[in-house]
């Protein structure tokens, strides 16, 4: 019986590049910063994301839509003008393992 032989890549790693996420908007509304993305991400844990408004910590998370997540704060945040995000946060990640590539986005 004829069979086709593998071929070996010699032990040569490929590195794959893994696709930036981008933000396409963020808003807020009193205890909720709403951020929509532009592709499908999975959200794991809460996002250590920060604000402009002191004190203000993430309490916790939900996935609205495959692009969009609601971070829910301890204070409000409604007068929150920039969202800092921490460099390779893995709390949101694609399908491909990419991280969110802004590290800052005005509201």
């Amino acid at each position: 019986m004829l069979q086709t032989t593998e071929r070996r890549n010699r032990d040569r790693v490929k590195i794959t590049k893994r696709p930036p996420i981008r933000i396409n908007s963020a808003s807020a509304a009193l205890t909720v910063l709403t951020v929509t993305f532009d592709q499908p991400v999975g959200l794991k844990g809460v996002p250590a994301y920060t604000t402009d408004v002191a004190g203000a910590a993430p309490v916790s998370a939900v996935q609205t839509s495959p692009t969009t997540i609601e971070i829910t704060f301890d204070v409000s945040i409604a007068l929150a003008t920039v969202v800092n995000i921490p460099y390779q946060e893995p709390a949101v990640r694609n399908a491909k393992g990419g991280y969110v590539s802004d590290s800052t986005f005005t509201l």
